[in-house]
């Protein structure tokens, strides 16, 4: 069983490790945001000192499809994924679609995400949502790329939407997973992967750790989500890639095993996952 709290939150804050790092995979975050515009460089090179080899970038709507693969053309560490989230889907029209849908086919385009539903906010009206969802789920089986799921108090239906599609899709990944082990077993039932954000640290985040005691150990991705959900000892300020090192700690007590081969595990399935 996963420990109630994990050691990573005792750490202090000038580094997460003493070790040379593994190379980590930080499988999700969103760089070409403004907060990250002031010190971009830096950003880059903490990245490298923790051990981060490769960031996914992934598109929010039609400006930030074109910046994450303007980035991902410039910096060799960086790659990039097609998508729209949901709370921009009643702004995504015909023409957008067809864009994103030529962009989708860049050879060096990882996947179709981040898509899905968010009915915490409710920013897009539901129908919009679940009709966008629909569609970019088609897209990713007429292209066969893998799907990254945004999914915000929606469950049952991000489940049966995953459900009714399943059959003509590929790899999924459920980005952000902070759930209970009820809610995996749902996912784990259409083959799903999971990408573990910082929220894994946080002390009220026990019902996570012990679903990551169950969950296979070849499903689970590490993700920053950055510049949102920065892991303790950073909690409350801009989140960044190379943070990924201490939710890999609190990722390590969970699997019940050591960071090192916590670190290989999530990048050999990254690896995987995106075809890389």
């Amino acid at each position: 069983m996963a420990p109630d709290l994990p050691e990573s939150l005792k750490m202090p804050e000038t580094s997460p490790t003493t070790e040379k790092p593994e190379p980590l995979i930080d499988s999700h975050c969103h760089l070409f945001l403004p907060e990250f515009k002031a010190d971009w460089p830096q950003v880059l090179e903490r990245a490298r000192q923790a051990g981060v080899t490769t960031i996914i970038n992934l598109g929010l709507d039609a400006r930030t499809n074109q910046e994450a693969f303007q980035l991902a053309d410039d910096y060799p560490e960086l790659r990039a994924t097609v998508g729209w989230h949901p709370h921009e889907a009643e702004k995504c029209q015909k023409t957008d679609l067809l864009d994103l849908a030529q962009l989708a086919q860049r050879p060096d385009n990882l996947a179709i995400g981040e898509i899905g539903l968010d009915f915490y906010r409710s920013l897009a009206p539901k129908d919009r949502q679940i009709q966008l969802f629909h569609q970019l789920l088609d897209l990713a089986a007429q292209l066969t790329l893998p799907v990254v799921i945004h999914t915000r108090e929606a469950f049952a239906e991000t489940v049966a939407i995953l459900k009714a599609h399943r059959p003509t899709l590929g790899r999924i990944l459920i980005h952000c997973f902070t759930g209970s082990w009820d809610e995996a077993q749902a996912y784990l039932d259409l083959d799903c992967h999971f990408s573990i954000p910082g929220v894994v640290t946080f002390p009220q985040a026990a019902p996570l750790r012990h679903a990551l005691g169950q969950i296979p150990h070849d499903k689970i991705l590490l993700e920053s989500d950055a510049p949102y959900l920065a892991p303790i000892p950073r909690r409350g300020r801009r989140n960044e890639p190379a943070y990924v090192a201490y939710t890999l700690l609190a990722l390590a007590e969970s699997l019940g095993t050591r960071p090192r081969q916590a670190a290989q595990l999530t990048t050999q399935n990254a690896r995987r996952f995106f075809g890389l």
